[in-house]
């Protein structure tokens, strides 16, 4: 940058975005809401221009169609779930407190309207797509397990298998809350519950590592 007059450092350091990726996320977030909002089989393309602007043909143009929109907004759900899901660096904390740092973020994360409301689609459209089930139950649960299997790893390296006892933590997270929430779009969990129920797993998880 040396050398460049100030007009040409901003022009530099300001530069605009693509119009087309501009317009592609825009569509995606405005698909996103229709879908959320009214499904798969009701949500409408239509709706999905005359929030995002554009039009119909420049979304058949990056997307293809209907089908294509929703799995590119479900790789972006997807994307978003694994960015939150993974917490901050818990290398400096104790197995108990990063294992309790981790599973509260996991819950929060899982129990969010948005993510519930997508998972509920993504299970009624499972024989129409079914990598997507594959994708929600599997790839995610796999990014989390990860996570806690390398912290188990980590502070309790007698622990011969942590893939195994990182499931069950995962399991035992799961176990109350999620389901409910999934079944009751007014069941809400508030953060002293939240921690009480991942801190009971933490317990649950370490006296079975620890073998008492």
């Amino acid at each position: 940058m040396v050398g460049l007059p100030p007009e040409n450092l901003k022009t530099a350091s300001h530069r605009p975005v693509d119009r087309g990726v501009a317009r592609k996320h825009a569509f995606l977030d405005a698909a996103r809401d229709v879908f959320l909002t009214q499904g798969y089989e009701a949500a409408s393309v239509n709706d999905v221009v005359r929030i995002a602007g554009g039009s119909l043909a420049t979304l058949y143009a990056q997307f293809g169609n209907k089908e294509g929109l929703f799995l590119a907004v479900a790789q972006d759900q997807h994307e978003r779930f694994v960015r939150a899901i993974t917490p901050e660096c818990v290398d400096n904390l104790p197995l108990e407190q990063g294992l309790q740092v981790i599973g509260e973020q996991f819950l929060k994360t899982i129990l969010e309207k948005d993510h519930l409301a997508f998972y509920r689609i993504t299970v009624g459209e499972a024989r129409k797509f079914p990598q997507l089930m594959q994708r929600n139950v599997s790839a995610n649960a796999d990014k989390v397990r990860d996570v806690v299997a390398n912290h188990i790893r980590a502070k309790a390296p007698e622990c011969e298998d942590a893939n195994t006892y990182a499931s069950y933590f995962l399991s035992l997270l799961l176990s109350r809350h999620h389901y409910r929430a999934l079944a009751d779009s007014t069941y809400v969990v508030s953060d002293e519950e939240r921690r009480e129920h991942v801190a009971s797993a933490v317990r649950f998880l370490v006296r079975a590592i620890h073998g008492y």
